[in-house]
């Protein structure tokens, strides 16, 4: 899969080759998602390239001018994408320039300059200044479009809106339900305090590689880790550690890994997030920390996740 991080549209080369585009910003990319992307993917089997044009930051984190934290930042983002089957995906960068485009500059300074012939995209995706454009407008311009309806779960409709509710409550399995994978978050394994291992429940300390988005709960959670390539079970918590800290300003997210014993610093990690287990909690004292630990380590091998 071939990435284009496009900062000035103007730098956009008229092509030859044929496109199908998904269009949209797929944060989650959930279940509606994946149809909008794999419908064109599967239309792009014959003989066109198929992409996906979406953008490198929302537009709420552009105009509230904070960082927006993400289900799916473009690390996982792209994992996914090339899981999905797509050829290329185009990374517009959301500045000024971008946010003063007409809908019809868009359609023809993009669309028209990347030769899309054929656009995927949401019932709700808007384009252009102040989102005038609309997939009717895409449609008079001459390219063809099919727009996916809205689905839905239970009554609810599937939306990026609803999966960061469920991952802020813990809501993992419903999650699962609207994406068909377990929420995750990833990083590299870095050193801590190392006073894991003075109890004998060593963890691996997770420095993110992107914004993710996490449980609004500070505590543990029963998970499994991805760690070369192999999976086990895993109990991670989130939090300060007030047993051992004072610190208030930053979260850390600590992974104790059943049944392994090996030196993984530096390496990348995944941790799939399964069932919210009990809140964070200070303890009288390590022997006490110890003593839970202990509960939640065998209520985690008890799971048939």
């Amino acid at each position: 899969m071939e990435i284009f991080n496009i900062s000035d549209i103007s730098n956009i080369k008229e092509e030859n080759k044929k496109r199908v585009a998904a269009l949209g910003f797929f944060d989650g990319i959930h279940k509606a998602h994946q149809s909008i992307i794999g419908r064109a993917v599967e239309a792009a089997e014959k003989g066109y390239i198929s992409a996906v044009i979406t953008l490198d930051k929302s537009p709420k984190e552009y105009f509230g001018k904070t960082s927006e934290e993400s289900l799916t930042p473009t690390n996982k983002k792209n994992e996914l994408l090339e899981n999905l089957g797509v050829n290329e995906v185009y990374y517009l960068e959301f500045n000024e320039k971008l946010q003063n485009l007409s809908a019809e500059e868009f359609i023809n300074n993009i669309l028209k300059k990347l030769n899309v012939e054929k656009v995927f995209c949401g019932f709700d995706y808007r384009f252009g200044f102040k989102g005038l454009g609309t997939p009717d407008l895409i449609k008079d311009s001459g390219i063809e479009v099919t727009v996916q309806e809205k689905e839905k779960i239970d009554g609810e409709k599937i939306s990026t809106t609803v999966l960061k509710e469920f991952v802020r409550k813990g809501e993992f399995l419903k999650y699962k339900e609207y994406t068909g994978r377990y929420y995750s978050i990833s990083g590299l394994v870095v050193k801590g305090r190392q006073l894991g291992r003075t109890i004998n429940f060593p963890t691996a300390n997770l420095e993110l590689d992107g914004k993710y988005l996490l449980p609004d709960t500070n505590g543990v959670y029963i998970t499994k880790i991805k760690v070369n390539n192999k999976i086990y079970k895993s109990v991670t918590n989130i939090g300060y550690n007030p047993t051992v800290s004072d610190e208030k300003n930053k979260k850390f997210i600590e992974t104790h890994i059943l049944d392994f014993d090996e030196d993984i610093y530096g390496e990348k990690i995944e941790i799939y997030f399964y069932e919210f287990l009990r809140k964070e909690q200070k303890f009288e004292s390590f022997d006490h920390l110890k003593e839970q630990l202990k509960l939640d380590k065998r209520t985690c091998e008890e799971k048939d996740y």
